[in-house]
């Protein structure tokens, strides 16, 4: 045993005076001075007009970064008590680490202990493979010496905690936090701190979700150590031990509370950004969305759809507001859980009569017609080559003679919108549709005054929210404002 002791007390005194001239042999390491400028992969959270939180988006890592300042001192105390107790002592590595580790290891037989500091986790889990191996090690303790030369230990700390995987796709304290405590990780208590310090080791297995006896098991070892430590009282301990527990739910991957606002927005800032800066960048999004009319919204279409179903299989809905085009509610389909598909964006359909007022606007454009300038509804038809081609029939099969365009507009009626379509010219109409906010191709067809194109719901209420706005018109948005979580805005 002596010579064990002795041996290890020899390497561990050597070790940190030798690995500057090792690293010699590292030169292909990463270079730890991009720290400086890491900005770890978080999630992008998307909120309605008054904040209220819809998702978030990630990939592998769901994280929510936050500065050293707003974790909570407990749950600090804790990590280091297990992880890392002479963090602010050493350089990087820790011989006094790896001499308690050799001793712990040799009485139980095998490797139940690590020596790595936080500094050589950190450089680990932001730059080498999980490998056990001795290079890897040292090559990690090469790394943390020269973080150590970098970074401030608070800044270490705070990037450890922030990189940290804590189980269940949650990386980062706070997104932990709000996960297993439905808190902030300021607002941690000792006894909820100790047990996340204790989870850290195997986060999937002793997560109180899994099983909360060995959290509380893992959760009293760490209320132990920082005894131990005297960086608590033994009162203190007691405490935590029987406080109470509230566990609050996994978030990573959860449903949003409104898909098809969610999906338009997602389309929306993708198109911007790229998909892959959308969902590791750390946007906060602020939708236009107004959750209360969303609700009105899909319970709307969930009512009407029980007493139209017998004509119509499925619905959307879309509410823009005219003086900003900014759409409040947004329905995709009479339930999201069975199709995803948003047929408010998505779903092509021929707008029928509701174009009508397209071809009178671009009557009314010319300065040459007003609504009560006078139009028949007579029989027409259109002929190719001294062929018949079209000849336009009213719903009603009726003609009704001259009357107004207030009149034909009212009645819906077909001839006079075709007749009109062919005054102005199916150009001209096709144009101030476009400045109406149609995007979609549109044919120079004889038929489009009555509808003929497929357009989506979303493009119909934009170009009505131009008529309702006295002719101006911008694009239909639904983001608000968004910035990433450093606050630099990316409108």
């Amino acid at each position: 045993m002596t010579t064990i002791l002795t041996l290890t007390l020899l390497g561990s005194a050597g070790l940190a005076g030798g690995l500057m001239g090792v690293a010699i042999s590292y030169r292909d390491l990463p270079d730890v001075t991009s720290l400086t400028r890491f900005s770890p992969n978080e999630t992008t959270y998307i909120y309605d007009i008054n904040g209220k939180l819809l998702t978030g988006l990630h990939e592998e890592e769901n994280r929510q970064v936050v500065p050293l300042a707003k974790i909570s001192p407990h749950l600090k105390l804790s990590v280091l008590a297990i992880e890392d107790s002479n963090f602010y002592q050493h350089d990087g590595i820790n011989p006094v680490g790896i001499l308690r580790a050799a001793i712990t290891n040799y009485q139980a037989g095998q490797t139940v202990q690590g020596a790595s500091t936080l500094s050589m986790q950190l450089a680990k889990n932001l730059y080498l493979t999980p490998e056990r191996a001795f290079s890897r090690k040292l090559a990690e303790a090469v790394l943390a010496l020269r973080i150590e030369q970098l970074l401030s230990k608070d800044e270490i700390l705070e990037l450890y905690l922030n990189q940290v995987y804590w189980g269940h796709n949650t990386y980062g304290i706070e997104t932990a936090a709000q996960s297993y405590f439905n808190k902030s990780a300021e607002d941690l208590t000792l006894a909820e701190s100790a047990m996340m310090a204790g989870i850290i080791k195997a986060p999937e297995g002793y997560s109180p979700f899994v099983d909360l006896d060995l959290a509380k098991e893992q959760q009293d070892i760490v209320l132990g150590r920082l005894e131990e430590l005297k960086w608590i009282t033994s009162a203190e301990a007691e405490a935590a031990r029987t406080e109470k527990i509230i566990l609050g739910e996994i978030t990573s991957y959860q449903r949003s509370q409104a898909p098809d606002v969610t999906n338009t927005v997602i389309q929306e800032l993708t198109e911007r950004f790229g998909r892959e800066a959308l969902v590791r960048g750390g946007f906060r999004v602020q939708t236009t969305l107004d959750w209360k009319m969303q609700e009105i919204a899909e319970k709307t279409v969930r009512r009407n759809h029980q007493h139209y179903a017998y004509a119509a299989d499925q619905m959307a809905l879309v509410a823009v507001d005219p003086r900003t085009h900014f759409i409040k509610a947004i329905v995709g389909g009479v339930d999201n859980k069975k199709s995803e598909f948003n047929r408010a964006t998505q779903a092509y359909r021929q707008p029928g009569s509701a174009f009508k007022p397209f071809v009178y606007y671009t009557a009314f454009a010319t300065g040459k017609y007003t609504p009560d300038s006078m139009i028949n509804d007579s029989p027409v038809s259109f002929n190719d080559g001294g062929i018949e081609r079209y000849k336009p029939q009213n719903y009603d099969r009726s003609f009704q003679g001259s009357m107004s365009i207030r009149q034909a507009l009212a009645q819906s009626r077909n001839v006079p919108a075709i007749v009109m379509g062919q005054k102005v010219g199916i150009k001209n109409v096709i144009d101030v549709s476009r400045k109406l906010g149609i995007t979609s191709p549109i044919p120079n067809v004889i038929s489009l005054p009555l509808g003929a194109v497929d357009l989506t719901p979303v493009e119909m209420a934009s170009a009505y929210a131009t008529f309702a706005n006295n002719g101006w018109q911008s694009k239909t948005t639904a983001i608000s404002a968004s910035h990433r979580s450093c606050g630099q805005s990316v409108d």
